[in-house]
């Protein structure tokens, strides 16, 4: 390999290749952080899952052991043998005071005790309740007795009634209990599991009703909830009817809200979804779980942005890595740049200080070695190139200045027969008609004129002199038409130094003219100039009959289309305007405005106008 201070371009951007392996690194730390950041999310999203199962179970649990205890009481041998069709009261009122059936009373305890043996057994119910169809209930738990309450003036009564024999879960408020049992209670709100109570041939009997404390049968959620404030638990059955939160708060409650949304967009079960919040519109994540066995549906709702606050910060730190990797690389890629584009760099100044102004000036500047071997070539082709473009630069500007003044040339050659053969017609018509004293006016006039045009003029003339120029003529047409023909000039006295080329004013008033005697007597021409700090202008304006549409039109396009590349196709009869706007477009080139129009009232007005910065011919 060549030593490093004689390497071509080539071998040294190989060396530098390296740097490829960069990219590669991080192209691995992109993948792997994409597989972080997915691992993250699922493990966010089986968590949710897990926790939906784990809650959905322990309130199942705590339900299978109310229905057990239920089934128990139905099942039970003890309770078949005291609960038959009704339950009598065991005391009744007579005239000499309160008579009480010792056999009733008898059967009435032993029913109470073995409801409260089961419940003390296990512990699963705060209170048992047995109703049957003609408004008596006998109660074990918290209230130990018999009261007179109709069955069917309970809220759970139609479902449970309903379900046959299956049982029912409601949730029962405090102010929903019976007094002596409201007197005793523990827990303002209860869940309750009801259902039909049969003998042995399946003949209804009556219902029994268990009640636990909704704070035992949920507490999971409590749990859970008091673990994590960032997160919503709802639990609402198949009919809409939410059992948590059983406190609920309408400035904080939007259970309804996320069963719509659940509804609405057919959210599948078991799997997490991203929602937006129905209270602040916030990111959040909710996932959903239905009991089969209890159809209880378990809505968990949670904060986005909390659950995701380690994934923001595992991506703040790949960020802080990225951003720091990525300033290494570019300090690195500047380093290699700027070693190897250094040479470049100094031969672009040498090729932008190369100007038409300066070129020969460049061809001193001396060879430099830039120690990169096609560098040096270029460099080398740059010099050698720059001498043969001055040398043919300057064959090129002889060239072009002569080429320029030849068609400048050729252009005012073209105005002089021009001339010549309108004022012979014009002496001829007058001559006829005996104007002998005008002939003498006009040839002296005309003698004037001549000696202007002969006179060559290639950088043209102060506009003072092709006014006067122009004055000369319109007095040979006095001549001729007397007081027919009217003609102003109103040009301010700063702009008698403007140059313009020679013979650009008066062919436009010569061409009013001649246009303008299609209309009757008195013919007016009208010469006016306007100046300011940035440009100037000077405006013809006859009464004549205007210009055909289809002049303007070509006027326009001839204006528009010529680039200078070669002289317009002129004729004697038609040479004025088109002569004047190409040399005017000479002169000024892309700072030229000419505008060809009719005037509202009648009559022709052409505008010529320019920036006041004297453009002239390259030389």
């Amino acid at each position: 390999m060549l030593p490093l201070t004689h390497q071509t371009l080539q071998s040294r951007l190989f060396n530098y290749y390296s740097l490829f392996f960069c990219i590669v690194l991080f192209l691995i730390a992109a993948i792997l952080f994409t597989a972080l950041y997915n691992y993250n999310r699922n493990n966010i999203a089986e968590q949710q899952q897990q926790l939906s199962r784990s809650i959905s179970h322990a309130i199942d649990q705590e339900l299978e052991k109310i229905n057990n205890f239920s089934m128990n009481i139905v099942y039970s041998n003890l309770v078949k043998e005291h609960f038959n069709n009704d339950l009598t009261p065991i005391s009744e009122e007579y005239e000499g005071g309160i008579l009480i059936d010792l056999e009733r009373y008898e059967s009435t305890t032993t029913l109470i005790d073995v409801i409260l043996a089961i419940i003390s057994s296990s512990q699963t119910a705060k209170q048992a309740n047995i109703y049957d169809f003609d408004g008596k209930m006998l109660g074990a738990g918290l209230f130990n007795g018999e009261l007179t309450i109709d069955v069917i003036n309970r809220t759970w009564y139609p479902e449970t009634k309903a379900k046959d024999g299956f049982k029912h879960i409601s949730l029962v408020r405090e102010e929903e209990l019976p007094y002596s049992i409201k007197q005793h209670s523990t827990n303002p709100t209860y869940v309750a599991l009801t259902r039909v109570y049969k003998d042995r041939h399946y003949v209804e009997q009556g219902i029994v009703e268990i009640l636990q404390g909704a704070h035992t049968v949920f507490h999971s959620i409590h749990n859970t909830m008091n673990a994590n404030e960032q997160i919503d638990i709802y639990v609402v059955n198949e009919s809409g009817t939410f059992f948590y939160p059983y406190e609920q708060q309408s400035d904080s409650f939007y259970g309804d809200d996320y069963l719509n949304i659940i509804h609405q967009l057919q959210l599948q079960e078991d799997k997490t979804h991203h929602i937006t919040s129905p209270a602040d519109h916030s990111k959040q994540l909710m996932i959903h779980t239905s009991s089969a066995d209890t159809g209880l549906s378990i809505i968990i709702v949670q904060n986005q942005k909390e659950l995701y606050a380690f994934l923001n910060r595992v991506t703040y730190l790949f960020a802080i890595i990225f951003i720091v990797a990525l300033g290494v690389i570019l300090w690195i890629s500047f380093i290699v740049s700027k070693r190897v584009t250094q040479p470049l760099n100094q031969l672009t100044k040498k090729i932008k200080q190369m100007d038409l102004t300066n070129l020969s000036n460049t061809n001193d500047l001396h060879t430099e070695s830039f120690s990169i071997g096609e560098i040096d070539t270029l460099n080398r082709s740059f010099h050698a190139m720059n001498q043969k473009l001055s040398h043919s630069l300057d064959e090129l500007l002889i060239a072009r200045s002569q080429e320029m003044d030849a068609k400048f040339l050729a252009l005012q050659s073209q105005m002089n027969p021009h001339f010549l053969y309108n004022n012979l017609s014009n002496i001829s018509a007058m001559a006829e008609a005996g104007m002998d004293h005008e002939i003498v006016k006009l040839c002296e006039n005309m003698s004037f004129m001549l000696r202007y045009i002969a006179t060559e003029s290639k950088q043209g003339v102060p506009l003072r002199d092709e006014l006067n120029y122009t004055k000369h003529y319109l007095e040979c047409m006095d001549i001729r038409y007397e007081d027919q023909l009217i003609y102003t000039f109103d040009i301010p006295d700063e702009m008698n130094t403007i140059i313009v080329p020679k013979l650009s004013i008066q062919p436009l008033v010569e061409n009013s003219i001649k246009h303008g005697l299609h209309v009757p007597p008195p013919w007016h021409i009208t010469i006016t100039g306007q100046q300011t700090d940035t440009s100037w202008s000077i405006t013809i304006t006859d009464n004549g009959p205007g210009f055909d549409p289809d002049i303007i039109s070509q006027l326009q396009a001839f204006l528009t289309e010529n680039k200078l590349r070669a002289l317009p196709q002129l004729s004697i009869n038609g040479m004025g305007l088109k002569n004047v706007i190409t040399r005017l477009k000479f002169m000024y080139e892309q700072e030229l405005n000419v505008n060809i129009q009719n005037k509202k009232n009648g009559g022709a007005m052409i505008t010529i106008s320019t920036s006041t910065h004297e453009r002239k011919r390259e030389e």
